[in-house]
């Protein structure tokens, strides 16, 4: 019964973590965890008396709540891989006006560790710090599952067959195609399955044991992102990251700690 219930747990912070951006109501996490309805609602109040998960007004959702940030802070000096990129985002969007993001592998998925934080970007900024994705969705989510072995990309697949519909129609066989054309060129374009008006290019970065674990992207327009401007993305992108990869000391994994 504990395990059952740690694993509910999990499951609606995991849901939250997904959405934390405009929240979700009991019946959304209810419907896309499977979890029963009066089972949600009996584990959101405790997780929202220990402060992991918050109401907002208004009866418009929940959110992750302040102990969780909190958490967050104490396991950064130990995971937080953002300060290594910084500096190369940073003058990636200066040289292009584009926003760049980093995104790094967590099992099969893909979650947003940084991103430049300019005004005026064009299009605006498409995903939040802590967003998750299946790997393959978007631009640094495909060519992190591009860079994995065979078997990595099999079982990707398989965990995210259902719901890649949701991301402009997405499925397993389209998604294979864009693996072999992703390797073709060396890195990702994708274009139209988050926000019809976005495009990106993105290039995997791998740790000091050769394994991708992170992808870094640059996001525009579809109309901006000519075959020309993605070419030049993607040198400017394989630049900065062949100044990054000689400082990445650890190999990654879900589990060990970077320091």
């Amino acid at each position: 019964m504990t395990t059952l219930v740690l694993d509910r747990v999990l499951r609606i912070l995991d849901q939250l973590s997904r959405y934390d951006a405009g929240g979700l109501t009991l019946s959304d996490i209810a419907r896309q965890s499977g979890i029963p309805h009066p089972t949600v609602h009996r584990l959101l109040r405790d997780l929202s008396d220990a402060r992991l998960v918050t109401a907002l007004p208004g009866e418009k959702g929940y959110v992750l709540g302040r102990r969780a940030f909190e958490v967050g802070l104490a396991a950064r000096a130990r995971h937080d891989v953002a300060p290594l990129f910084e500096a190369h985002l940073r003058r990636l969007t200066d040289a292009t006006g584009y926003a760049a993001y980093l995104f790094v592998r967590s099992g099969p998925e893909a979650v947003c560790h940084d991103h430049t934080h300019r005004q005026r970007l064009d299009p605006p900024l498409s995903v939040t710090v802590g967003g998750r994705r299946p790997l393959g969705v978007g631009a640094a989510g495909l060519a992190l599952l591009a860079a994995q072995d065979d078997a990595r990309v099999d079982e990707a697949l398989a965990a995210h067959a259902g719901v890649l519909g949701r991301y402009g129609g997405l499925d397993v066989p389209t998604l294979r195609t864009l693996i072999a054309q992703t390797r073709a060129l060396g890195y990702a374009r994708s274009g139209g399955c988050l926000n019809t008006n976005t495009a990106a290019v993105g290039h995997a970065v791998r740790d000091a044991g050769g394994c991708a674990f992170a992808a870094v992207s640059l996001s525009t327009t579809v109309a901006r992102l000519t075959q020309r401007e993605a070419a030049r993305l993607a040198s400017l992108l394989r630049a900065e990251i062949a100044q990054i990869e000689p400082r990445v000391r650890f190999a990654w994994s879900d589990e060990a700690v970077l320091r």
